[in-house]
């Protein structure tokens, strides 16, 4: 069996879907299962390749697995009817190599609309389906083209499942899978914590919260340092982060420090150091970014957005507040940095949950049996 994951965005660009496409494919690949990766040549202003180099394709090995980049071109009118982002340049010869077809990503419909009339079994992985229902729901055309994207759709829980029901999938379509981690990858180690760090992991989108949690800064007591990593989006909102860094770090005793893009492993490495994690989305479907901090032992503050009350555990392995609420997040915060047993308490029991419930073992051997129907 050969698997080909097929995403819209990947390296340099990084997130929670993007980790997850890649824990699952190194499993697959270890498993013996040929898997490699499609995506777009694009950098980290999330531009493609120059019209010159449109014609050209080009394949990297990103830890372990062949990852194949489709240079594209960007057409804001195709981005307003169809959903696409990109045109790409041409791809459809290099599905004849893989037995199923395994698209990713509601957010970007480009790979799965120009495949349409590839004649192979498709799922479509709706990873971001918490953000994108009510645009899916407000446009015919959108959900109509989704509707014809596949024979199969994977969701991550029972809430999203219902979402896409709603957008007039049949249930009988639609797996529940939810998201993984390597969690022989993401070990904690308390020799690493300092005290007092606050992380926040994700793309700088307006969707993602920051600006409220660089608002609750101003509402917590002990000093802390925030450190934040993740690829800038929308470059209007990237330069409005930078602004409220700077105005944070002048008017608070706080210190705020953005790393831009980091690698993997480089993450890894925030991830034990953090005393706290906070993931403050006003909205979400399946953010795997708290289950890598769990996975650390790292106690989680995160809105109660999407599936996220299904992975963090209120007063068990973190703290749910309301989204958009700068004063009830700075009060988990503040409560957790005021109670370091309870941190420790929450850390270890997050670590437990995610090893017996999201491990990418686990998650691999549900998609294994999908495949096998479909084939």
């Amino acid at each position: 069996m050969k698997i080909l994951m097929v995403t819209p965005f990947y390296y340099p660009i990084v997130g929670g879907t993007e980790s997850f496409i890649e824990n699952i494919s190194i499993k697959l690949n270890e498993k013996g299962i040929l898997t490699d990766i499609m995506t777009f040549n694009i950098d980290q202003t999330w531009k493609p390749w120059s019209i010159n180099q449109i014609r050209k394709s080009k394949i990297e090995k990103i830890n372990a697995v062949d990852v194949i980049k489709i240079p594209a071109l960007t057409l804001l009118p195709t981005r307003i009817l169809f959903r696409t982002n990109f045109i790409p340049s041409r791809f459809l010869d290099k599905f004849e190599d893989y037995d199923i077809i395994h698209f990713h990503n509601d957010i970007d419909l480009s790979f799965p609309l120009f495949s349409y009339s590839v004649d192979k079994p498709k799922i479509f992985h709706c990873h971001c389906l918490g953000i994108t229902y009510n645009s899916y729901k407000k446009n015919p055309l959108h959900k109509r083209i989704l509707k014809k994207m596949a024979d199969v759709y994977i969701v991550q829980s029972i809430s999203i499942l219902k979402l896409l029901v709603d957008l007039d999938i049949p249930e009988t379509k639609i797996r529940v899978v939810p998201n993984a981690i390597d969690t022989e990858r993401f070990r904690p180690s308390e020799e690493t914590k300092i005290e007092n760090l606050l992380l926040f992991v994700g793309r700088l989108d307006p969707k993602k919260g920051l600006c409220v949690l660089l608002k609750a800064l101003n509402y917590i007591k002990t000093k802390v340092q925030l450190v934040i990593i993740g690829p800038p989006s929308r470059p209007w909102f990237y330069k409005k982060i930078l602004a409220l860094i700077k105005e944070t770090n002048k008017g608070t005793m706080h210190k705020v420090i953005y790393l831009g893009a980091h690698k993997p492993e480089e993450i890894l490495k925030w991830y034990q150091k953090a005393s706290i994690f906070v993931c403050p989305s006003l909205s979400e479907s399946f953010p795997v970014v708290n289950l890598e901090a769990l996975s650390m032992a790292t106690p989680v503050v995160a809105t109660n957005v999407g599936a996220t009350e299904e992975v963090i555990k209120n007063y068990e392995n973190g703290i749910l507040v309301s989204p958009n609420d700068a004063v009830k997040l700075a009060e988990g915060i503040q409560f957790l940095l005021d109670n370091e047993k309870i941190r420790r308490k929450f850390g270890q029991y997050g670590r437990k949950w995610v090893v017996e419930n999201f491990s990418c073992d686990a998650v691999v051997e549900r998609l294994c049996k999908i495949y096998d129907r479909m084939i």
